[in-house]
C-alpha cells in the first residue's frame, strides 16, 4: 500500500472543530450514530493489545482516535498496517464521534487511510529546544509542535483581516505600491540594492510605501492604506528583521489627532474580533499583565516620559549636555543629531517600563524629516509613536505638505549624511526624493498617516522573546545534509523503476 502512487485525494467530510461543537453533550461510553471522515497528521500514538489510541491534528485542532480491533476486524489488513503507522504520518479516518469511558471527545475509527509517511522521526520533546538555530532551521515543524508559535502566526492573519474589515467599512482603499522602487524612502533606514537588468539600471526594496500612498493621496484618494511586506538591511536581533510586514493609513483633511483616534478603535476593534475582549491577559513569568485596549489611550511626550520613567530632565539641554547623560546610561551614540540621543536615552530609560497601549509624543524635529513641525513649538514634529507591551509598535504624524519645506529637510538630511559620514560612518537619513516633492508641488490635503508593524504588535502581545517567533518564515543560510533519497538510493531506485521516471524523461 503505498499512498505515493495509489491516494491522490481525500473527501473530507468534518473538521475537529465540527465535532467538538456539535457532539459535546455526548455522555461516557456514547457513541452516536453519524459518520465523518476527518484527514490530518498524527502528532501521538498509544498501543495497548487490541486497543490503539492517536491524536489527529487538522489544522482546525486535535482530536482522539480510537481504533478498536473489534471494530476494524473485517479489515484485518488495516489492522496490521497500524503497526507501522508513525506519529508524523497523514491519514484520514472514517468513523463516529464517541466519548470514552474516561471522558475524551473521541472518533471511533470504522476505516483509515494512510495518504502520506513521514520518513523522518519527530522529535520526541519539541518544547524548550535548546537548539534556537534548529527551531528556526525546521520552522515546519516548529510551527506544527510549537502551539505558542502556531497560535502567534494564527493571529498575524486574524488581525490583518480586522485592520482590512475596520478600514474597509470607514471608506479606505488598499493600494498596493510598488516594492522595487527607483529612490527609497518613507523612513530612516538601509536599503536592500538590488538591479533590473531589462533597464540596466539599480534599484531599492521598498523601505515602506509611505512616500507612494502619499502620491495617491494625491491622486484624489483621500483614505488609502496597505498592508505591505517592507524590506530594510539593518541589524537582525530580538526586535528587528530585514524583511517584515507593517500597515500604513493615511487619510486627506486629518492631522494626528485625528489619526490617534482611529488607530487606538482600529486597533480595538481586531483585538476584539482576534481575542474575544479588549483586555487581554500577558503571562510574564509569574506575573500576569492586563493590556486595555479600549480608548482612549494615554498620550505623553517623549520628554515626559524620560522624566517620569528615568528621573532624567532633557528638556532644553543641549547637544553636549544630553551626550553626557546618554555616555553616563552607557548608551553609543554614532548619530550627531539631538533628537537621536533623546530618542536613545528614552528608549534605555522609558520604553521597557510603558506596558498599556501608549502614544509617546512630540519628537524632535530633525529626527521627523517627513513629519508637519508642530503647532505649539516648531523644534518638535506632530508625530506620535504606538508602544505595546514595552515594545514600539507604530509611528504616525501628521504629514508635511508643503513641497518647499519638504524639499529643505531632503536637502538637510543629505548635507548632514555628507557632514557626518567620515565621523560616524553612514547614517540612517531619508534621501531627496525630487518625484516625491514634484507630487507635492501638485497639492497634497492636510494628511495624517501611522505605519504599524504586524510582527511587532504580534511580538507584544504574545510576548514571544524574538520578532522571530511571529514569522512564518525567516532567512537561514543553507546547511549541508542528505535526502532520504540520497541517503537510501535503493529507494530511489524503487521509485523510478515503479513509476518509469527515466522512460517519462525521454
Amino acid at each position: 500500500m503505498d499512498p505515493y502512487i495509489s491516494t491522490y485525494r481525500y473527501q473530507v467530510t468534518a473538521t475537529t472543530t465540527l465535532i467538538r461543537d456539535n457532539y459535546s453533550y455526548l455522555e461516557k461510553g456514547a457513541v452516536a450514530n453519524d459518520v465523518y471522515q476527518l484527514a490530518g497528521r498524527v502528532m501521538a500514538i498509544r498501543r495497548h493489545g487490541k486497543i490503539v489510541f492517536a491524536v489527529l491534528h487538522d489544522g482546525f485542532g486535535k482530536i482522539q482516535l480510537v481504533f478498536r480491533y473489534d471494530v476494524l476486524k473485517t479489515k484485518e489488513k488495516k489492522w496490521k498496517l497500524l503497526e507501522i503507522l508513525n506519529v508524523g504520518d497523514v491519514i484520514g479516518v472514517r468513523g463516529r464521534p464517541s466519548r470514552t469511558l474516561r471522558g475524551e471527545l473521541s472518533i471511533l475509527v470504522e476505516d483509515f487511510d494512510i495518504l502520506s509517511i513521514t520518513w523522518r522521526d519527530y522529535p520526541e520533546k519539541w518544547h524548550g529546544l535548546a537548539d534556537v538555530d534548529k527551531r528556526y532551521r525546521l520552522r515546519y515543524l516548529d510551527m506544527m509542535l510549537n502551539e505558542s508559535v502556531r497560535q502567534a502566526i494564527i493571529n498575524i492573519y486574524r488581525i490583518e483581516k480586522a485592520f482590512r474589515d475596520f478600514l474597509d467599512a470607514h471608506g479606505f482603499i488598499e493600494i498596493h505600491t510598488p516594492k522595487l522602487q527607483p529612490i527609497y524612502g518613507g523612513a530612516l533606514a538601509r536599503p536592500f540594492t538590488t538591479r533590473i537588468h531589462a533597464l540596466n539600471t539599480n534599484a531599492y526594496l521598498s523601505i515602506a510605501p509611505e512616500t507612494y500612498l502619499k502620491r495617491a493621496i494625491i491622486a484624489n484618494f483621500f483614505k488609502v492604506y496597505e498592508i505591505a511586506v517592507c524590506f530594510r538591511n539593518e541589524d537582525i536581533d530580538a526586535e528587528h528583521y530585514p524583511e517584515f510586514i507593517q500597515i500604513e493609513i493615511y487619510e486627506a483633511f486629518s492631522d494626528w489627532e485625528d489619526m490617534m483616534r482611529l488607530v487606538e478603535h482600529m486597533m480595538n476593534y481586531a483585538i476584539e474580533e482576534t481575542y474575544g475582549d479588549s483586555v487581554i491577559e500577558i503571562h510574564e513569568g509569574d506575573e500576569i499583565i492586563e493590556l486595555n485596549f479600549k480608548p482612549p489611550w494615554r498620550r505623553v511626550s517623549i520628554e515626559d516620559a524620560i522624566e517620569e520613567f528615568g528621573n532624567i530632565k532633557v528638556r532644553n539641554r543641549d547637544y553636549n549636555e544630553l551626550l553626557e547623560i546618554a555616555e553616563n546610561l552607557g548608551i553609543e551614540i554614532k548619530d550627531p543629531r539631538r533628537g537621536k540621543i533623546i530618542e536613545k536615552i528614552f528608549e534605555k530609560v522609558a520604553q521597557p517600563h510603558i506596558k498599556q497601549p501608549t502614544y509617546i509624543t512630540m519628537f524632535p524635529r530633525d529626527i521627523s524629516p517627513l513629519a508637519r513641525p508642530s503647532r505649539k513649538d516648531p523644534r518638535y514634529a506632530e508625530r506620535f509613536e504606538i508602544y505595546v507591551n514595552g515594545l514600539e509598535v507604530g509611528n504616525g504624524y501628521s504629514e508635511l505638505n508643503n513641497p518647499i519645506v519638504q524639499y529643505y529637510f531632503f536637502k538637510k538630511e543629505e548635507e548632514l549624511r555628507r557632514k557626518v559620514l567620515e565621523k560616524f560612518g553612514e547614517i540612517e537619513i531619508h534621501p531627496m526624493d525630487k518625484d516625491y516633492v514634484r507630487a507635492l508641488e501638485y497639492g497634497m490635503p492636510p494628511t495624517a498617516g501611522v505605519g504599524i508593524g504586524i510582527y511587532r504588535l504580534i511580538m507584544a502581545l504574545h510576548k514571544l522573546p524574538s520578532i522571530k517567533d511571529s514569522i512564518p518564515f525567516i532567512f537561514i543560510q543553507p546547511e549541508e545534509f542528505q535526502t532520504i533519497a540520497e541517503r537510501d538510493t535503493e529507494i530511489l531506485k524503487y521509485y523510478i523503476k515503479k513509476l518509469n521516471l527515466e522512460n517519462r524523461e525521454k
